[in-house]
């Protein structure tokens, strides 16, 4: 006689939560419709970003640097020189007058001076194409001699405004994802619950299945969706990113971005189970506003978090569950805080997420069968205590 292999019931929810939504027209109309906008938004900003426009003006001093100038237009750089004096490049760009100063250190090459990195187009190639050219008629051919001081050196003067700019970016990104996820998501478990309450199918499901087997299955099918259109939202950002003249904070935001991913993973895990909760407590689908309002309250407060936490208050939410899905990324961006400080905020979000999932069972599986009236938190705190 053959053993028989049973498929767990969580499993087989899980695959219908997904098969729901993945056959849905709707799920990939939204899902495409997100990632057009993101491409849309980074057209916009290229197309009005630095070098659209009034050309940016380069601090030069010398024939030779000017040059470079030239070079750089010729390759379809919106740049101009502004003649200075020696030794002023810089000071032109402190008062504002130019973009950015490029000036020549000898052999260490050339340094290209500004006040934020978004305000200048990358001169790279065009001090390469030069110098090499430079090279080549004063050493002849050999390719390391024709390298030699083509390497352009980024000075910052304001670091902290540059840096400001990524971790605004950033965190507006992983904010408006949270935010976004989190209520969709959410709402579309609250109504799931309901909606099997209210049309009595949950009464047979109950009677096949194991209550706890029904909400896991349920968390695991719309986190793993969650999570998909959240890393594939994210990577469109990315690439988008990497096509306009701030390249330079990919390799920033990247690494954080895989950070995120692994708070909003928990983060999620531990709200979702909440929203089940909150639809097992309501009778009707006008009771959801109803269960669902302090749900909503901490998605929005995390939502602004992101934006207005600032010093001290910014440091505590990032070790904050739920909140960490946000603060933490961004304080990892600014370097205010390590890989050791996001594991920790990691573990008390898992540690969460276990007392989530624990008291979300209960609620759910008190609310359930409950048909007679709506159950407010209070009640249901009280009776899965």
């Amino acid at each position: 006689m053959k053993n028989r292999t049973t498929t767990p019931p969580w499993l087989i929810v899980a695959k219908r939560e997904l098969m729901v939504q993945l056959t849905d027209k709707a799920f990939w109309i939204g899902t495409l419709t997100t990632i057009g906008l993101v491409a849309l938004g980074f057209l916009f900003t290229s197309l009005w970003g630095p070098g659209n426009g009034e050309p940016s003006k380069i601090a030069v001093s010398s024939d030779e640097a000017a040059q470079i100038i030239t070079v750089a237009q010729e390759q379809g750089l919106d740049v101009e020189a502004l003649r200075v004096p020696d030794g002023e490049q810089v000071t032109a760009v402190e008062n504002e007058d130019a973009s950015a100063a490029l000036t020549h250190e000898g052999e260490a090459g050339w340094t290209l001076t500004v006040l934020d990195a978004m305000d200048v187009q990358d001169l790279r190639p065009a001090v390469e194409s030069h110098q090499m050219s430079a090279n080549a008629a004063e050493h002849g051919l050999d390719i390391e001699e024709l390298r030699a001081g083509t390497n352009l050196e980024l000075v910052i003067l304001s670091t902290e405004e540059t840096q400001g700019v990524a971790i605004l970016i950033a965190t507006m990104g992983f904010a408006i994802l949270f935010m976004m996820s989190a209520i969709t998501y959410g709402m579309q478990i609250a109504n799931s619950v309901v909606t099997e309450k209210e049309s009595r199918i949950v009464e047979i499901l109950a009677a096949a299945i194991p209550t706890r087997q029904l909400l896991i299955g349920k968390i695991v099918g719309n986190t793993i969706l969650a999570l998909a259109q959240v890393i594939l939202i994210a990577t469109a950002a990315l690439v988008g990113l990497s096509m306009t003249e701030w390249s330079q904070f990919v390799g920033m935001i990247a690494p954080v971005a895989g950070w995120f991913a692994l708070f909003f993973l928990v983060g999620f895990a531990s709200l979702a189970c909440l929203w089940a909760a909150a639809g097992a407590m309501a009778t009707r689908h006008q009771d959801l506003s109803q269960t669902t309002t302090p749900l909503m309250m901490i998605i929005m407060l995390v939502y602004m978090s992101g934006f207005f936490a600032q010093g001290k208050a910014a440091e505590i939410l990032s070790y904050v569950p739920i909140a960490s899905t946000v603060s933490m990324p961004g304080r990892l961006l600014s370097g205010e805080s390590t890989w050791v400080d996001a594991l920790i905020a990691l573990l008390l979000s898992v540690a969460f997420m276990a007392v989530a999932v624990w008291l979300g069972s209960k609620i759910y599986r008190r609310g359930l069968l409950q048909t007679g009236s709506v159950m407010s938190w209070k009640d249901a705190l009280r009776k899965a205590a």
